[in-house]
């Protein structure tokens, strides 16, 4: 037992020792051929005289960048990125495995960046099973089921923001157009929601996260736009990366729960989903399938779907990202498909107008 113990000392040591000399290097190259424009501390040069101002290194919500979109701007510069040209390319002077520890000392310039999920962990937005990662987007989103029974049209506008490491605020308001019978066009239950990190792990490629929602009853019940009661809604997320960082299994439980049980009936909620990127995550197309599901807690009714979607990065920088999809319902059968998409701008990223 001592000698595996030994071992086992020995090894993380040894890690530890490879970590620091690692981050040594790269905080060397980086006062060698940064330095001028970011400063020694990474918060820019205050004698630098170029009016674009270089980005805070040290400021933790760069911590939400991908360790992917950190290279490839050091190696490609900043056009390739759709950045200013003020930042050149230095793929040619530096190898990869160089550029690679450059990046993890920049890691190191948050003071807390252990609190923070890094970005990595930020995996592809999917249609129904939210991620864990905490976000900072604007996210226009539409539905739409075209057949003439149960014709219907949605939208939604969704804000989300950070405070602090690990938490995150929603705000959503609904727009439902709906033809059938009484039932009309206008404003429909606005949701609110807070979500918090529980844990992750970089080496693992998994995050872990918890939160409760509220729907407000603000949509008019006789118009088929609301459903005239409030309902709380806890949930439990996961995210994890397979794959060489490719592939993403994302996961969300949880139930809603309706503060007037003469109006609805409380439900558990599921959604099990599966992502691939088609090269580059922070870029690439990304085909996925999710299983959402619905079980009614009153008349002991389970309905479930499979979801088909793909969804794209506009730009070079990625922060503007399209996605559409479509539901084939499996039960009840009787349901028929639904078309669905969204529009997202990561602000946290930077500026809409930017990284074109």
């Amino acid at each position: 037992m001592l000698p595996v113990l030994a071992a086992s000392v020995l090894a993380a040591a040894g890690w530890a020792t490879a970590d620091a000399a690692r981050i040594a290097q790269g905080k060397e190259i980086f006062e060698t051929a940064c330095a001028a424009c970011h400063g020694r501390d990474g918060r820019g040069n205050p004698e630098w005289e170029n009016p674009v101002r270089p980005p805070d290194l040290a400021d933790c919500a760069t911590t939400a960048e991908t360790t992917e979109a950190w290279q490839n701007v050091i190696t490609k510069g900043g056009p390739a990125n759709g950045l200013h040209s003020v930042m050149p390319a230095f793929g040619e002077a530096y190898k990869d495995a160089e550029i690679a520890t450059v990046v993890a000392y920049l890691r190191t310039l948050c003071p807390t960046a252990d609190r923070y999920p890094p970005g990595d962990l930020n995996f592809r937005r999917l249609l129904h099973t939210d991620k864990a990662f905490p976000e900072q987007e604007v996210v226009l989103s539409f539905g739409h089921r075209p057949a003439p029974a149960q014709r219907e049209t949605e939208l939604e506008v969704a804000y989300e923001n950070r405070l602090g490491a690990r938490v995150q605020w929603e705000v959503t308001l609904p727009v439902r157009a709906r033809a059938s019978g009484s039932e009309g066009t206008g404003v429909g239950d606005v949701e609110v929601e807070g979500k918090y990190v529980l844990g992750f792990d970089p080496s693992r490629r998994d995050i872990l996260a918890a939160g409760l929602g509220a729907t407000l009853p603000t949509g008019s019940e006789s118009k088929g736009l609301g459903s005239g009661t409030a309902f709380l809604s806890p949930f439990v997320s996961f995210g994890k990366g397979f794959g060489g960082g490719r592939t993403f299994f994302q996961s969300r439980v949880g139930a809603e729960i309706p503060t007037r049980s003469q109006k609805a009936s409380s439900e558990l909620s599921y959604g099990l989903a599966l992502s691939r990127a088609l090269g580059r995550p922070r870029l690439a197309w990304t085909p996925a399938v999710e299983w959402t599901g619905t079980y009614d807690t009153r008349t002991k009714e389970h309905e479930y779907a499979l979801w088909v979607e793909l969804s794209k990065p506009f730009n070079k920088l990625g922060h503007v990202i399209a996605s559409v999809g479509a539901q084939i319902p499996i039960r009840p059968k009787q349901d028929t498909y639904r078309i669905e998409g969204y529009l997202l701008w990561d602000f946290g990223d930077g500026p809409l107008w930017v990284g074109w």
